[in-house]
């Protein structure tokens, strides 16, 4: 009877997800003007300046002033662009993609999007199985992966967030299979949110080096790749464009509905001085810094517990970051579900719907701003805390 209950819970969280999911995104994809106002519009304009242009000319703002507009249908003058901020990864495949009409374009880029997570899922499935979870349980979690609200959200807007959780999911993979190449090569896949590769990487040169040369190694490769297409004038306006996403410089930044330091502190005192907490928000990144250096260099071993306190506070000190990057909570939601069970204070079968119960929560937000606003500054707090109160118990006995 238990097995029939947990089994009913699970489908109906897993129809509900789809079902909102499914709403969302028609709703999204039908509404005038909507999908226009996208984040992918940044994208799909990228793909039309390297068309044009060459990949040289891709972070020249007036040249994506102008294709903006122009797909969004807007006069010029009229529009505040959205800064082409993130590393050219991908940006070949935007070429591609711009010689599509708009909206075909947008569902193969998120097609895209879901394959390169999907990408990661066979290796988390081999170390869920290697610490003897059931396979029901393991394709349960799984699914919670790709289901996992803030990734939908990321889909959804068209953003690029699916190579951040690739990244991270690689390397969490590769740090408890104490594969450090893994780990190293996953890393260097989050250099496309580079203040948070930092914060996960730096702490390595402490403890398990390797996994930071092989970081270092995988970000050269991709540096390389990103010089190759971009040239020196490229990196001279990308570079140049850090200083305004960092300091907001007046572009579509909407820095008081991060989801970080800067935009707590913006919601909680609406009346503080932008550059002021940007200050701020910097001391406290240089900080997290130090203190998770300090933290693995008086670590015997690297567990669970030090993965969710990297994670948590490189999303909460990163100077930008929006809703979508929260996909990377998935991982140590993952991680707690895993020390849990070593210490016998979970079940498999309440572990394996942590990410989905989270994606319940969050959808939630949708539809409440104090949920979508308090949750997942919770999650920063519990996660990293539970793991920590998990594995000392477990170390206790």
């Amino acid at each position: 009877m238990k097995r029939i209950h947990f089994f009913s819970l699970i489908v109906c969280g897993f129809v509900l997800l789809v079902t909102s999911y499914t709403l969302l995104m028609t709703s999204y994809v039908r509404m005038t003007g909507k999908l226009e106002g996208a984040d992918f519009l940044m994208f799909y304009s990228i793909g039309r300046v390297a068309r044009q242009y060459g990949f040289q000319q891709v972070y020249n703002l007036s040249l994506e002033a102008v294709a903006q507009t122009q797909t969004a249908g807007i006069p010029p003058g009229m529009w505040q662009i959205l800064l082409p901020n993130h590393p050219p990864f991908l940006y070949p495949f935007l070429e591609l993609l711009a010689g599509l009409d708009y909206r075909t374009a947008y569902i193969v880029h998120a097609m895209l999007l879901v394959f390169l997570v999907v990408a990661g899922l066979p290796i988390l499935y081999r170390v869920l199985r290697r610490n003897n979870w059931p396979r029901t349980q393991t394709w349960i979690v799984l699914a919670g992966v790709i289901l996992f609200e803030p990734f939908f959200i990321s889909v959804l807007k068209g953003q690029d967030s699916a190579v951040l959780l690739l990244g991270g999911l690689l390397w969490f993979s590769g740090v408890v299979q104490d594969n450090d190449t893994l780990a190293g090569l996953g890393l260097s896949l989050t250099l496309i949110r580079p203040q948070i590769a930092l914060l996960l990487a730096i702490p390595f040169l402490f403890r398990r080096r390797k996994v930071f040369t092989w970081f270092c190694g995988g970000g050269l490769v991709l540096g390389l790749y990103s010089f190759a297409l971009v040239g020196w004038t490229g990196v001279k306006d990308y570079l140049q464009i850090l200083t305004f996403s960092t300091g907001g410089y007046g572009y579509v930044l909407a820095e008081a509905a991060m989801f970080n330091f800067t935009g707590l502190a913006l919601q909680l005192a609406p009346g503080l001085s932008t550059n002021l907490v940007n200050t701020l928000g910097w001391g406290l990144f240089f900080a997290a810094m130090v203190g998770l250096c300090i933290i693995w260099g008086h670590s015997k071993f690297i567990d669970y517990r030090h993965l969710a306190l990297a994670i948590t506070l490189s999303l909460f000190v990163s100077p930008h970051l929006h809703y979508h990057d929260l996909a990377l909570l998935v991982i140590p939601l993952i991680g707690l579900s895993l020390a849990g069970i070593n210490a016998g204070k979970l079940t498999v079968r309440i572990a394996a719907i942590l990410p989905m119960l989270a994606s319940l929560v969050f959808l939630m937000g949708e539809f409440e701003d104090v949920t979508r606003y308090v949750f997942p500054y919770l999650l920063m707090v519990f996660l990293p805390g539970f793991s920590w109160l998990v594995e000392k118990r477990r170390e206790n006995h």
